[in-house]
């Protein structure tokens, strides 16, 4: 329960689960039209990629909602239950993708799971190695993607990820391994990583 107060997660994560539901829903397939560098003209984008950044952002917040001296000198595995946490949302994003993919036919919505996982990933090594200043980068990732990741329209490269269609295999893979890259540098203790913020 400590846990629990401390980052606020039983009062910010429904609220943020419940924004990201209601997104989800209302979106589906909706295209954007944003610009691209390297394409040269603008791209069309399904709006549900940027849905999980509703999701991710009220993560990264409740993560850093911390209390530094408790965490860095108790015994209890905060960092373990953090893990825990992320895993749990990346678990409900997943389930409400698929339901809503279900139920309206926007397969779309079956990537909601797969760039929730990579943007959680990509929140948490971040946040070990830069603290709470790098909330600007999972943030801004679908628009990076956007703007230096297209080879031409409708045609991304593979680093992007969240621009992939659903049943693409390296974006599922490449959102695991982020996963597992900001899993494995969260749990290390903070003195491991020189850049991480105090």
């Amino acid at each position: 329960m400590w846990w629990l107060r401390a980052r606020r997660a039983h009062t910010r994560l429904p609220m943020g689960f419940l924004m990201f539901t209601l997104l989800a829903a209302v979106v589906q397939d909706t295209p954007l039209f944003l610009p691209s560098i390297w394409s040269g003209g603008s791209e069309i984008v399904q709006a549900v990629t940027l849905v999980p950044l509703v999701l991710t952002s009220v993560l990264f917040d409740c993560l850093h909602t911390r209390l530094d001296a408790a965490e860095n000198t108790g015994i209890r595995p905060v960092r373990f239950l953090d893990v825990l946490l992320t895993l749990g949302v990346v678990a409900l994003a997943i389930a409400v993708g698929e339901v809503i993919a279900m139920v309206t036919g926007a397969a779309s919505a079956e990537t909601l799971g797969r760039n929730t996982a990579f943007l959680a990933g990509l929140t948490l090594l971040c946040g070990a190695l830069f603290g709470k200043s790098a909330i600007l980068v999972p943030a801004l990732w679908p628009l990076i993607g956007v703007l230096f990741g297209m080879r031409g329209p409708g045609d991304a490269y593979p680093w992007t990820v969240l621009l992939e269609p659903p049943d693409t295999w390296y974006a599922s893979t490449g959102a695991l391994l982020m996963l597992a890259v900001g899993i494995g540098a969260h749990l290390l203790p903070p003195n491991r990583l020189a850049r991480r913020a105090v």
